[in-house]
């Protein structure tokens, strides 16, 4: 009896062993960001539908696409954080909305990106992937690249159909000027990350924000709707700081 005693504990041990390393985590796990635009609250199409931008103008937008970068995820708790290394992603609502990026496996509950493309590789445009400049992203009369680009056609009232360009950059590479963060609590949101492979983050941009939070822009009394840089584009990038982007 006692040696059937020591073999069913040695059995359950083994079996005990072999349900942890069924549990046990991959080193690294697999975070997929997407991304899905809207205006107004209904889902943006390109070229064929109208909506109405906060100030009253009918829009049919034409091109929207931005740059996601410098993407870090951190623990609140320990105080220990990743960056993701080369990571500069762009996003193009006629083109590619989702991207992938490998972290080590840990427990997050924050994450942070920025809007743009950092000093230290805004300065050079010989550069390839989502940073080859035939993605119409850079300037044709200054190095650097667009970290936001929307266009399109607008009309207010009985006013001529005229054309809206929104290009924003660095006014001032120095200080890295219009290059925002945008950060989220993981944890708030309702997204665990740590306990599996994978991880799924899909997030939203309202483009109305572009125009009303924190500086309000009404597009009819412009001066000029074609917006690339000077007073206008810092407010449209304090703008995108604050309220363009939700976690779903």
């Amino acid at each position: 009896m006692k040696n059937i005693a020591i073999l069913l504990i040695a059995i359950l041990g083994f079996t005990a062993c072999n349900n942890n390393d069924k549990d046990e985590l991959p080193a690294s796990m697999e975070v997929n960001f997407s991304f899905a635009h809207s205006l107004n609250g209904q889902a943006l199409e390109l070229e064929n539908e109208a909506y109405t931008l906060p100030s009253g103008e009918s829009f049919t937008p034409r091109k929207f696409k931005y740059y996601i970068s410098n993407i870090t995820f951190a623990n609140s708790t320990n105080n220990s954080s990743y960056k993701v290394e080369d990571g500069y992603f762009l996003i193009d609502q006629a083109g590619k909305t989702s991207f992938s990026v490998e972290v080590p496996t840990a427990a997050y509950d924050q994450l942070t990106f920025y809007v743009g493309i950092d000093k230290s590789r805004n300065h050079s445009t010989d550069q390839v992937g989502d940073l080859d400049p035939n993605n119409d992203m850079v300037w044709n009369w200054n190095t650097g690249y667009k970290f936001l680009v929307l266009e399109g056609e607008w009309e207010y009232q009985s006013s001529e159909r005229q054309g809206l360009i929104v290009h924003i950059g660095n006014n001032d590479p120095e200080s890295e000027q219009n290059f925002k963060a945008i950060s989220f609590d993981l944890e708030d949101a309702g997204k665990s990350l740590g306990s599996s492979a994978t991880a799924n983050l899909s997030f939203e941009a309202e483009l109305s924000e572009l125009f009303i939070n924190p500086n309000t822009l009404n597009i009819h009394e412009l001066e000029s709707t074609s917006i690339m840089g000077g007073d206008l584009a810092i407010q449209i990038a304090n703008n995108y700081q604050e309220g363009l982007f939700s976690l779903k």
